[in-house]
C-alpha cells in the first residue's frame, strides 16, 4: 500500500482549563456530559471508564464503529484505534500541553488508512471543511461545559 490509501488530518484546539482538569474529559463516558449528542456503548474496561485496552463502539448513520483505548498517559496523551465500517481505520492521537492562565494545547491527529476500494472512496469523500466543523464543535463543547461547571474546570 501506498499513501493513497492514508489521509492525516491535524488541528490544535484551545481549552479553557489545565491538563489534569481536561485529560479525564477525554473517556468515552465521561464524553456523554460535554459533547452533546455523544453515545457509546462499552464493550470492555475493568474500571468502566478510559484505561488502556478499553473497547467501546459508536452508532451512527453509516454503521457501528469500534474503537480499542491503545494508549494514555495521563495528563498529557491519549489515542485510539478506531474501526469504521466504511473500511477503514483510524488512529486517534491527542497531545494535550499547559498553557498560561491555566488553558491546554490540545493537539490532535488523525491518520485514516483505507483497507479496500470502499475504504478509499470513503476517505475520497472527507472534505477539510468538515473536518474543521467536527473540530471546532468538539472545541467548543468541551469550553462550554467547563464554563458552566467551574468547579470542574479549576478543581
Amino acid at each position: 500500500m501506498n499513501s493513497q490509501h492514508r489521509l492525516i488530518r491535524t488541528h490544535q484546539q484551545t481549552i479553557n482549563a489545565s491538563p489534569e482538569r481536561v485529560f479525564p474529559l477525554l473517556c468515552p463516558v465521561r464524553e456523554r456530559e460535554w459533547l452533546p449528542g455523544w453515545t457509546c456503548r462499552m464493550v470492555h474496561s475493568n474500571s468502566g471508564w478510559a484505561e488502556p485496552g478499553a473497547v467501546f463502539t459508536t452508532s451512527g448513520e453509516r454503521g457501528e464503529t469500534v474503537w480499542l483505548l491503545s494508549e494514555q498517559v495521563a495528563p498529557r496523551r491519549v489515542a485510539f484505534v478506531r474501526f469504521e465500517p466504511e473500511r477503514v481505520v483510524v488512529w486517534c492521537e491527542i497531545e494535550l500541553a499547559a498553557l498560561a492562565g491555566g488553558r491546554t494545547r490540545v493537539a490532535i491527529t488523525y491518520t485514516y488508512t483505507a483497507l479496500d476500494a470502499a475504504g478509499e472512496r470513503s476517505l475520497a469523500a472527507q472534505t477539510e471543511a468538515g473536518w474543521q466543523q467536527m473540530q471546532a464543535c468538539w472545541e467548543s463543547s468541551m469550553n462550554d461545559w467547563l464554563e458552566a461547571h467551574p468547579e470542574w474546570a479549576s478543581s
